[in-house]
């Protein structure tokens, strides 16, 4: 019995039945990119590398708020890529704007170079995610970043983008040998109202203990790992009660 409440306990750690979330909302929040270098980061933390930043999100446009991450951070998607955005750099607004982001811009690409999308905007190391076929103008723009110059004297600048091919790859092309992009990118000149309400709740203690797990896959998993304790247990149980009879057959035999 004392092994089956260890293995209980365990599992009831490993397993929780509730989950804790910290924040939480019913509404979608979006927030307007005011400000040139914005950066779309890939993990809550206040690091520019090329390592740490997806891309610089398009000044006008929007982003979604997915989550109060921390004291500096959303946690936020744009155009399906999710990362995260510094508070201080976007700004909240009341209700979902029309056009929230800089969406079906295309260009091509006509040259060597920039036939190879990278997981990263350099050619360090194998970071290659698929080769593009030269002149495909199936390639989506979500933002630019600085990365390694692959020509001495020329830029240094790669463009983040979807390229479309059956499926969708995201990822890193050199910008030098790429074309028919606007020379000005369209800007958002939606009016929006501003807010200065935070738009994510820390939810108390309580609303915490009531969001009960939905996961039948928890279940089994917890049955499964739960079923060998309890029979280890019975079997330990029917041990001593089988031991406890012959004793006490024994005893009789004695006393006869």
């Amino acid at each position: 019995m004392i092994i089956l409440l260890i293995s209980f306990l365990i599992l009831s750690f490993t397993f929780p039945f509730y989950i804790s979330p910290v924040y939480a909302s019913n509404e979608t929040y979006y927030a307007r990119v005011n400000s040139d270098d914005v950066f779309l980061y890939k993990s809550a933390v206040d690091l520019t590398e090329c390592e740490n930043v997806l891309f610089i999100l398009p000044k006008t446009y929007f982003v979604r708020l997915t989550a109060d991450e921390n004291s500096m951070f959303y946690r936020a998607e744009y155009l399906g890529v999710s990362g995260y955005v510094k508070k201080d750099s976007v700004q909240v607004i009341v209700g979902t704007p029309t056009t929230p982001y800089m969406d079906n811009i295309n260009f091509r690409i006509y040259a060597e170079l920039s036939r190879d999308m990278r997981s990263l905007p350099t050619t360090n190391g194998s970071n290659q995610i698929t080769y593009i076929p030269l002149y495909s103008r199936n390639l989506t723009y979500y933002g630019e970043v600085v990365g390694e110059t692959l020509i001495s004297g020329r830029t240094n600048k790669w463009y983040y983008c979807k390229y479309s091919a059956g499926e969708d790859f995201y990822g890193y092309v050199y910008s030098d040998f790429c074309d028919e992009l606007p020379k000005t990118m369209p800007e958002n000149n939606e009016e929006v109202v501003y807010s200065t309400t935070p738009p994510f709740q820390k939810l108390d203690i309580k609303e915490e203990k009531s969001l009960p797990v939905k996961s039948k896959t928890t279940g089994i998993v917890i049955a499964i790992l739960t079923l060998p304790a309890i029979i280890f247990a019975i079997m330990i149980f029917k041990n001593k009660t089988i031991l406890g009879n012959s004793k006490s057959s024994k005893k009789e035999i004695i006393d006869y």
